[in-house]
């Protein structure tokens, strides 16, 4: 007798994140600052890898340009569970399903109004 658990694809917002067109994987904080330096479009964004991942918990960046045209690079931490995926940066969403992509919370996680922000 084999058995078929019926669960998500609980990976699915981390594939999303990683083939988003904003991702630039491995990338050091200095070398993101130095894409977006000068740059005079508020909440311009790219996305890349943080320093941890787990089976349920996987570390990002997204560095933009801020209001001020500085450059911000606010961590966020994406876990999976059973119910969905959540998100947190210093505060946080979810549970979220599958058909909730990251756009759909991209800005909360950079503090801007919806639809300010733009990937480079």
């Amino acid at each position: 007798m084999s058995v078929v658990l019926n669960e998500p694809m609980l990976d699915a917002i981390n594939h999303e994140i990683r083939t988003h067109r904003a991702w630039k994987g491995r990338m050091s904080g200095l070398k993101a600052e130095k894409m977006l330096r000068n740059k005079t479009t508020p909440y311009l964004y790219i996305l890349r890898e943080g320093e941890t991942k787990t089976e349920t918990e996987t570390d990002y960046y997204v560095t933009f340009v801020a209001h001020d045209l500085s450059v911000k690079h606010q961590p966020f931490v994406i876990t999976i569970a059973p119910e969905g995926w959540y998100y947190e940066n210093h505060g946080g969403g979810g549970a979220y399903p599958d058909t909730v992509s990251i756009d759909d919370v991209l800005y909360m996680i950079m503090h801007c109004d919806q639809g300010a922000n733009q990937p480079l």
